[in-house]
């Protein structure tokens, strides 16, 4: 006998009690695995769609030979359907339990945590069950047509089991419907969509139709009831666009995913009411949808990917615009960019010297970190404010800019990416060429005056924090990873910003109104959200700057910050105490040659993730960029003078 037959020749109560219902469920699991997985020789070598097809034809032959076995698997069945058939079951399995996006990470974390949920006549875990991978959708696709239509009929004539299917589904439409307005009420107010009007909600127009379906028994769908649904979801896609424009909030963007999904489910239920469509489809195409959800509700990755997407790709659009501003093709734009970068190199100068000066006061731990950090903000808040430039900041805005570049077509992204080399190079070149005189100057001014800028051991300490010999490396490339960071606190700074209308709250405020006046709060309030990128860039780049060290020291991690503007005014203000101490030529080759590769991670780091978090985003191939700047470089080592001669044909296309 074969394991088929065995499976089928089992004898199983008909009671209506939970030990047969148990029964009847692995009964039924057995079968599935056996549908599943080819054991013969000529079905291992057969494709893997097929296998469902094949079997489900040598059941229907074995039912049909056995008419015992036949009146035991159309009972069996019609029991098991009538237990995990019901308006819950059919309008929950699959889907969150939760509208709050932090509680439905918790359940799913959980379920990574906890043991699977044992197996039960809940369809969830009945489903999983069966189904153990989601590849398995892909398979039940592929079942005919023709062999599931006669796996029906075996069903047809059992008109109680119809009338239970029908009011089951029914039911779960009318939740589903329920449901479904109730998420787009609460959108709706989310988005301060002023203009709608409740009432004219098509949600309310199915519920009628619905209504009159379950008052009619063999009343039948109509196409409106589908031109209903249409509206519906066209309505949801009306407001998700409406959110993108006043910025992007998680929580609603996992209510809008649920409300996709639940329309969805109520779409496939209404065509199994439908006379007009293949039932035998509709439950294929269910089945397999069902098995997609169930597994996607287990996953963390999907569920961060599905409801973080559009925050990402928002903070990737605000910074590619940023980055604009800072990619030059014209003498003009080149010009200005170097004088810029003199400008932000004298004002890193200053924030040296401030540094020098905060370590008299004796500070560690936390107090260190937060007046570092006031420094740091401060200088770069001046540096925004002066319109100067710092070159550490622009990799992280620019790659998203060639993300989009490479969107567009292959000659703007190779126009961008000379572009970008150039504005990058002349931007360290400026701030370099400022930074490191002043501060050389600066501290050999005192050090003639008698008051050496700093100690012996302080100016040795400094002198070789930049030797690429030592762990300068590691730290460059942990300040590439804190610039990344503060751009994307920039983006969703700004996001938040206009998520909470921060603009409105303060332009409308009373008091604020009679203590500053009106005009002027109202032109704060827009230059707020106008700024509100860069002032959250700045502030955070100088925190994460000043604290991380700190915050790591207390955890015993020896990581710091080597940021190659701070680092090279640093060591030009040692050199003076250095070189009177005997360190060598070859020791300050060393220390020079750090400087050159803090600066080269301090940019690549930052620019490989945003251009990462972008091709992410904009579905950019990784593949695409690494050509583009393989093409980069080699255009700038056979002419290395378009580093800091824009071409002429440029200016015309501008």
């Amino acid at each position: 006998m074969d394991i088929l037959s065995s499976i089928l020749s089992q004898k199983i109560s008909q009671k209506n009690d939970r030990e047969s219902d148990f029964d009847r469920i692995f009964w039924f699991v057995e079968i599935m695995k056996w549908i599943q997985r080819p054991h013969s020789d000529a079905e291992k070598g057969a494709k893997k769609e097929t296998v469902y097809t094949v079997r489900l034809k040598y059941l229907l032959q074995q039912l049909s030979k056995n008419p015992e076995w036949k009146s035991h698997f159309i009972s069996n069945i019609t029991l098991l359907l009538s237990k995990i058939s019901s308006p819950s079951q059919l309008s929950s399995a699959g889907l969150p339990e939760t509208t709050s996006f932090i509680q439905e990470f918790v359940n799913r974390l959980q379920e990574k945590i906890l043991p699977q949920s044992p197996l039960s006549e809940d369809l969830s875990t009945l489903i999983y069950e069966i189904f153990p991978t989601e590849d398995e959708s892909l398979y039940i696709d592929f079942i005919e047509g023709d062999v599931l239509e006669e796996l029906f009929s075996l069903f047809k004539a059992d008109e109680v089991l119809s009338r239970k299917l029908r009011s089951d589904l029914l039911a779960a439409a009318y939740i589903l419907n329920h449901q479904i307005l109730g998420y787009s009420l609460v959108i709706q107010k989310e988005i301060d969509d002023i203009n709608a009007r409740v009432d004219q909600l098509y949600e309310f127009k199915l519920e009628g139709a619905l209504r009159d379906l379950q008052n009619q028994p063999d009343g039948q769908v109509t196409q409106e009831v589908f031109s209903y649904i249409d509206a519906i979801e066209s309505h949801v896609q009306q407001l998700f666009q409406k959110m993108k424009l006043r910025g992007v909030k998680i929580d609603l963007v996992y209510l809008f995913q649920l409300q996709r999904r639940k329309i969805n489910r109520l779409h496939i239920i209404m065509k199994f009411l439908d006379a007009s469509t293949s039932k035998v489809l509709t439950f294929r195409y269910f089945v397999s949808q069902l098995v997609l959800e169930i597994h996607h509700q287990k996953s963390l990755i999907s569920f961060f990917s599905e409801n973080l997407t559009l925050l990402t790709n928002r903070i990737v659009q605000t910074n590619s615009h940023v980055g604009e501003h800072y990619v030059t093709f014209t003498w003009t734009q080149f010009r200005k960019m170097f004088q810029s970068a003199l400008g932000g190199g004298a004002v890193t100068s200053v924030t040296v010297m401030i540094k020098q000066l905060i370590s008299f006061l004796g500070l560690s731990g936390f107090l260190k970190g937060l007046a570092d950090s006031f420094n740091y903000s401060g200088s770069f808040l001046a540096i925004q404010m002066m319109g100067f430039t710092l070159a550490t900041k622009q990799p992280s805005a620019t790659a998203p800019y060639i993300a989009s570049a490479l969107q567009k077509s292959v000659t703007e992204s190779k126009r961008a990416i000379v572009a970008l080399l150039r504005t990058q190079f002349i931007a360290v070149l400026g701030n370099l060429s400022f930074a490191f005189p002043m501060c050389f100057l600066f501290a050999w001014s005192l050090k003639q005056l008698g008051y050496p800028f700093l100690t012996k051991e302080e100016s040795m300490y400094m002198f070789y924090s930049t030797n690429i010999l030592g762990p300068s490396a590691v730290f460059a490339v942990f300040t590439g990873v804190l610039l990344f960071l503060a751009s994307l606190f920039a983006g969703w700074f700004e996001n938040w910003m206009l998520v909470n209308r921060v603009n409105k709250r303060i332009k409308y405020n009373g008091r604020l109104q009679r203590i500053f006046g009106v005009q002027r709060i109202r032109n704060f309030a827009e230059s707020l959200v106008e700024k509100a990128n860069p002032l959250a860039a700045n502030i955070g780049l100088g925190f994460l700057l000043g604290m991380s060290p700190q915050i790591l020291k207390f955890f015993n991690i020896p990581l710091d910050v080597r940021h190659v503007t701070l680092a090279t005014g640093g060591f030009a203000a040692s050199l003076p105490m250095a070189i009177e101490h005997g360190v060598t030529a070859w020791d300050v080759i060393n220390a020079s040659s750090g400087i050159l590769l803090i600066g080269t991670l301090n940019l690549s780091v930052s620019f490989t993730l945003a251009f990462l978090l972008a091709s992410i985003s904009s579905k950019v191939r990784i593949s695409s960029f690494v050509r583009l700047l393989k093409w980069g470089f080699s255009l700038i080592l056979t002419r290395p003078w378009l580093l800091i001669i824009p071409e002429k044909q440029e200016e015309k296309n501008i």
